[in-house]
């Protein structure tokens, strides 16, 4: 493996970076307190929750319009909007919601019954384990447990892993006197099996690791505090973004990534949202930082058009260009040096008729239009193309998933290895990787509100190269895709979920992989299957 080389100033900065960053924080605060006193804050909802996708079926059903879907996650205040515009199609026309769909919809006007009746005297449906009111502040706090049991058997695996995942912590969310919420989620991971770790902070390596005799534990946490009005919204602290209209992966910031602290504006009308994000990621190099900014607008009711502006950049203090939230970041970077890993995509989401939704995504990284789109290295990009069915065959409480991807040569990366597009060791855009692509096939049917089954199939290519490796080809200026050793897989998944309670999960998800020159050593062939159950409680 080749690395890129850093300049040898990598660390050069670091105090005055510190106070720069202090006092710019205290601007914010300052700023955000004149302007946004005495509104009703909203925290997010988290992207893992299940909520998501029945809005997304709603959308592709035709039954709830919004421009804010591309953009999680989601304020509750949001999340609520879409909710109760589903509400109100349920009581119009309950003809064309499944007695399935009805329960769904029920279930998500309990949890976020506090926003949808902020006047209400009545206890929330919503399960706490300790809830707090006094005014107009609200105070919620449940308890998050996993138990997880993963049984690995295969050619890649030797030994065969079994290993167990045990997960605790808490959740704190609520808001002070309608001026300021805040959101804590912490959680700590114990693991026990045959699985080789080593105990490692270099975030190079991933998140922290700690070793205690045969035990493994990794800690987590969400952290954040927000201010909002009805059109303007600021968020500062430790969260997950993502941005796009991808499923199964994004290209610009796909979620793949662990949180990062940040500082979120979004800003609200009624055919187009605003996005900015500035966030500091983790790397053994040195300072590291990731500005973006995306605008989404409604053309009409089921027609969305999004654009993303992004830039990776490192080793030297935060730059107030990419700080300010409307400077075009194009601009900014050439009069920064033009020595920074600055990206551009444009999506599309369109609902053309009711059941069916199609979107795409194209990613640029690096583009030049006097040289060849397909041979030079420098024209680097991407695209996704997908699209949602539901009730394919009339068949009634199912839907259809189709996406495929493609990553080109040198996507990600930089000739700086600071500026590389990653946090910790994870890819910030699709995880993929670059000279590889993915067909992603998705089948599920839920006949019940608390059971569903869905089956997958898979189907990856990736050749050489990652985004730390290289940025421009050995020799030469021509690419190829899909150059060298190529490692194929087909991969079959099912996974049936069931809620026995209110919030709590049980989950069965049986995977079978057939790889072809494992790790792109030629010759090299696996065929491995993967069983996973999960216990999953939120109180």
């Amino acid at each position: 493996m080749i690395y890129l080389a850093r300049r040898s100033n990598e660390t050069r900065g670091k105090k005055s970076a510190m106070i720069s960053c202090n006092k710019i924080f205290r601007l914010l605060l300052l700023a955000a307190a004149g302007v946004l006193a005495g509104t009703a804050p909203s925290v997010n909802v988290p992207m893992d929750y299940w909520g998501y996708a029945f809005l997304e079926r709603m959308e592709s059903r035709g039954l709830i319009f919004s421009h804010e879907l591309r953009v999680r996650p989601l304020s509750r205040t949001a999340f609520a909007g879409l909710v109760r515009q589903a509400g109100e199609q349920a009581r119009q026309n309950p003809e064309r919601f499944s007695r399935t769909e009805k329960k769904m919809l029920d279930q998500l006007l309990g949890d976020f019954f506090d926003e949808l009746n902020p006047t209400a005297t009545e206890r929330s449906p919503e399960r706490h384990l300790l809830t707090w009111r006094e005014k107009n502040s609200l105070i919620h706090f449940d308890l998050h447990a996993n138990q997880t049991i993963l049984s690995n058997r295969g050619h890649q695996y030797q030994p065969d892993a079994l290993i167990s995942e045990t997960c605790g912590g808490g959740i704190l969310r609520g808001t002070l006197d309608q001026t300021v919420g805040f959101y804590l989620d912490a959680r700590n991971t114990l693991t026990r099996g045959n699985q080789k770790t080593e105990e490692h902070f270099d975030p190079s390596q991933g998140a922290p690791v700690v070793i205690a005799g045969s035990n493994v534990y990794q800690d987590q946490a969400l952290a954040y505090w927000t201010w909002q009005n009805t059109w303007f919204r600021v968020q500062a602290g430790r969260d997950e973004i993502a941005w796009g209209p991808g499923f199964h992966g994004g290209l610009s910031l796909s979620g793949n990534t662990p949180a990062a602290e940040l500082i979120r504006i979004n800003a609200f009308f009624r055919r187009f949202s605003f996005s900015y994000v500035h966030a500091f990621l983790r790397s053994n190099l040195g300072s590291k930082y990731l500005a973006g900014h995306r605008l989404d607008f409604m053309v009409k009711p089921g027609l969305y058009l999004g654009a993303t502006e992004t830039v990776v950049y490192g080793g030297r203090d935060v730059q107030f260009a990419y700080l300010n939230p409307i400077m075009p970041i194009h601009i900014a970077q050439h009069h920064l040096g033009d020595k920074d890993n600055k990206t551009i995509s444009l999506d599309l989401t369109w609902t053309p008729w009711f059941g069916g939704k199609l979107y795409g995504e194209f990613f640029i990284d690096d583009m030049t239009s006097t040289e060849s789109l397909i041979r030079y290295f420098g024209n680097k990009f991407a695209f996704l193309l997908g699209g949602q069915f539901i009730n394919p065959l009339r068949i009634a409480d199912t839907d259809l998933r189709i996406e495929y991807a493609r990553v080109e040569p040198y996507v990600y990366s930089h000739y700086d290895s600071i500026n590389i597009y990653t946090n910790y060791n994870q890819l910030i855009g699709h995880w993929l990787g670059p000279n590889a692509d993915g067909l992603f096939l998705q089948l599920g049917w839920q006949p019940l509100r608390d059971f569903r089954i869905e089956l997958s199939l898979q189907q990856q290519r990736k050749g050489e190269g990652d985004a730390d490796t290289r940025s421009r080809p050995a020799q030469g200026v021509e690419k190829k895709f899909l150059r060298g050793v190529v490692q194929k897989q087909k991969i079959f998944g099912i996974k049936i979920r069931e809620q026995v309670y209110r919030d709590f999960f049980i989950a069965v998800h049986y995977r079978y992989a057939d790889v072809r020159n494992v790790h792109r050593q030629a010759g090299i062939n696996s065929f491995d299957h993967s069983a996973r159950f999960e216990l999953d409680l939120n109180y």
